[in-house]
């Protein structure tokens, strides 16, 4: 096994190199956050940036899936705190947290391989070994379904500030008949044993990210030791939050009588 690679039941999970040609062709298809000339490809193949990819082991040249990782200081609330063109690389050793802030499928996976849980677990395994300062691994993960399930409650003003992560809140912690979250990204992440950390109201007022959901993101955060209770607090009905999401889900909402 090449070094970088990580072979995970029947799948490889691999770091690019920055000079892999296959970079561009993942730039030019990235659904998620396609590049800009504000947030372009060479910076994020930075020195304090990564790229996994999931790749079936009879065929390496068939990518299933990637994920593009920010090495930050400290967590980051906004899109631009990890896409910015004019971002000072960051040397990678002082750097304490990994940020998943790209995830998507590139073909659709054969015979249950090359699940999100692998490329996941096998980029945060990585990156441990790689650089043992890392501490905390998250993500800055869109909001898909927002848009659409705030104006489906006849709600026609744009939502900002408080009241936005009061929605975003409500909305990532709903689940719908068979207990699964209803947002596709969260539903994602907590399957995979994340933690709904912290939602941002302000984290991409791009033209998409208001399209999708007015411009909030969410941090979901991976703890190895937090990933089974997690997964069991999910199958009991419960989403699994830190401290910021609790407090905002405590606050009064734009349809509560309370007062702060």
């Amino acid at each position: 096994m090449e070094e970088g690679e990580d072979q995970r039941h029947d799948v490889i999970v691999r770091r690019l190199d920055p000079a892999d040609p296959l970079l561009s062709e993942l730039g030019e298809r990235e659904p998620v956050n396609p590049p800009t000339p504000a947030t372009s490809l060479e910076r994020r193949i930075a020195e304090d940036r990564r790229v996994f990819v999931v790749q079936h082991p009879a065929r390496p040249e068939a990518v299933l899936s990637v994920v593009w990782v920010a090495l930050t200081h400290g967590v980051p609330a906004r899109l631009d705190d990890v896409l910015r063109t004019d971002l000072p690389v960051l040397d990678p050793l002082a750097a304490d947290t990994a940020v998943f802030h790209s995830i998507w499928k590139v073909q659709e996976r054969r015979a249950g391989r090359g699940s999100g849980r692998d490329l996941i677990e096998g980029a945060a395994d990585a990156l441990r070994a790689e650089l043992p300062n890392l501490r905390t691994f998250v993500t800055l993960s869109p909001v898909p379904g927002l848009r659409a399930w705030v104006e489906a409650s006849g709600n026609r003003h744009v939502p900002g500030g408080a009241e936005l992560a009061v929605l975003g809140a409500r909305y990532l912690t709903t689940l719908d008949d068979v207990g699964r979250p209803i947002d596709p990204v969260a539903r994602f992440h907590l399957s995979n044993g994340a933690r709904l950390w912290r939602v941002n109201p302000d984290g991409d007022p791009s033209a998409l990210g208001v399209e999708r959901s007015f411009g909030l993101l969410a941090n979901y955060r991976y703890l190895p030791e937090d990933r089974a209770a997690n997964r069991n607090l999910l199958a009991d009905g419960t989403v699994p939050v830190g401290e910021q999401v609790t407090a905002v889900l405590d606050s009064p909402g734009p349809d509560d009588d309370r007062h702060a």
